[in-house]
């Protein structure tokens, strides 16, 4: 009976599963790290690739995106597909998707094959990722659970942050010649132990609910109502905002909210919709998504303009601008790992001094740069980027398990899906308007104004995040 697929109560209950719970998930956050850390090793790499493959800043901006994009429209689909036909076989499936996309991604000879490669990649890791908080909803519980979450939050920003200072690494290493092409090979013998590890130690499990056919137009909808979303944001500043550009922002509302319609429609009619909207009925989930855009979207945008202006605003090295990452790093890394004592020490409200915290760090780089522009002192942005990384690592964990709290058992794979989905799109969101800006204003007024005023959209959005929290805080009570 051991290869038998457990059901959700099974796994949680089963003294074989407990055995190995904590070893399943360091297997399942390893390759997590690994696909947190695609979205972000790119950055550093954008001017090499640009060199390399003749390509616009438009396309490049495309080279981070479109993977972001594929991995956050499929999230959903990846989580139910794992509910329903194994949570193992699907994250072996993807693992092995990945490690093979990141292989085409190194051999590409043009941007566009680039940009095809990485969506393969985004659609590999949307069938392996939401495996990964299904799993442990539902083989923790209780203070386990929480610890388990509270880990898992800070992989994914030491990943976010650990991107650009493996890409400075392996682009100053220049193993074999090849140069940005390393940032993806990098992938392939990481991505083989990592399959080999979760065929050793996963157990697979399933929900309990009975498999239902996928919700194709409802998948197309909102994939369609995204595209048009973000393909003028990125692509609209090099051809000059033409009429399609905002003809394709509204239609973007317009299809998404005919998708949301007929997800309700399905929904009537006794069938699963792709979205599960029963999920929305607690508020402390759907205010949480809204936190989570803010938040994350501030996030993957910072990262994305600050090794523009590391690199072609000051022209530090790629290694020399990864490593700009590095106090960020440590500083999310210690806050995320205090964040669970902090807030059982002081209350939830911690998290607002984590928002409190970003914004005055952020509020200080302006000045900083206001007064000193190119000739920033490299010690002052260190201890900046010390406390920005500080800020977001107490939000990290806590704003996690606020939005999962009540959610039950059976729903983890859909809930879990849309808030790894929300998350994606909130980056591919803030790399394209933060991108946005920055270009646009790079391109008459250099490349430190263009970071410090790009500096002021991250400000609001730090804003909305702390207004956030305070509401999601006061209704979780």
């Amino acid at each position: 009976m051991e290869n038998q697929a457990l059901t959700g109560r099974q796994a949680s209950a089963s003294p074989s599963v407990a055995g190995y719970r904590w070893w399943s998930l360091t297997v399942i956050l390893f390759a997590t790290f690994m696909a947190i850390l695609d979205v972000f090793v790119v950055n550093v790499s954008i001017p090499d690739i640009k060199k390399g493959l003749s390509s616009t800043d438009g396309q490049v901006e495309w080279v981070v995106t479109s993977y972001t994009i594929a991995y956050a429209v499929l999230l959903v689909t990846g989580g139910r597909l794992g509910d329903y036909w194994g949570r193992k076989r699907m994250f072996l499936w993807g693992m092995t998707g990945f490690t093979i996309a990141s292989a085409l991604c190194g051999m590409a000879p043009s941007a566009e094959l680039l940009i095809a490669a990485r969506v393969l990649q985004g659609m590999s890791a949307a069938m392996m990722i939401p495996q990964v908080l299904s799993t442990i909803q539902v083989h923790f519980t209780g203070r386990e659970r929480g610890i388990a979450l509270g880990i898992y939050g800070g992989v994914i920003g030491l990943a976010s942050v650990a991107g650009q200072i493996i890409g400075g690494f392996v682009l100053e290493w220049n193993i074999a010649g090849l140069g940005w092409r390393n940032v993806f090979f990098i992938n392939i013998p990481f991505g083989i132990i990592s399959i080999v590890g979760s065929m050793i130690v996963l157990k697979e499990s399933r929900s309990d609910s009975p498999v239902v056919k996928l919700d194709i137009i409802g998948l197309s909808s909102i994939t369609a109502g995204l595209l048009l979303l973000i393909y003028p944001l990125i692509s609209g500043r090099e051809s000059g905002w033409p009429w399609w550009t905002y003809a394709s922002l509204a239609l973007a509302a317009l299809v998404i909210s005919l998708g949301l319609a007929y997800e309700r429609h399905v929904k009537k009619k006794g069938r699963v919709p792709f979205i599960q909207l029963s999920l929305f009925q607690y508020p402390a989930f759907t205010r949480g998504l809204l936190v989570t855009l803010a938040y994350y979207s501030g996030n993957a945008g910072l990262y994305f303009v600050l090794v523009l202006f590391l690199q072609q605003g000051l022209g530090l090295s790629p290694l020399a601008s990864g490593l700009t990452f590095l106090p960020l790093g440590i500083g999310f890394a210690a806050s995320s790992m205090l964040a669970q004592k902090l807030v059982k020490a002081f209350s939830e409200k911690v998290v607002y001094w984590g928002a409190i915290l970003m914004l005055v760090s952020d509020l200080a780089l302006i000045g900083l740069l206001y007064e000193s522009g190119e000739h920033v002192s490299k010690t002052l942005l260190y201890l900046l980027m010390l406390l920005v990384g500080a800020g977001q690592g107490v939000i990290a964990p806590p704003l996690l398990q606020t939005i999962l709290f009540r959610i039950r058992q059976q729903d983890s794979g859909a809930a879990s899906g849309i808030l790894t989905t929300m998350t994606q799109i909130s980056q591919a969101l803030g790399i394209a308007i933060l991108g946005g800006v920055f270009y646009t204003l790079a391109d008459h007024h250099g490349y430190v104004t263009a970071f410090r005023d790009a500096l002021w959209v991250l400000l609001a959005l730090g804003t909305a995040v702390l207004i956030g929290l305070m509401n999601l805080i006061r209704l979780h009570k």
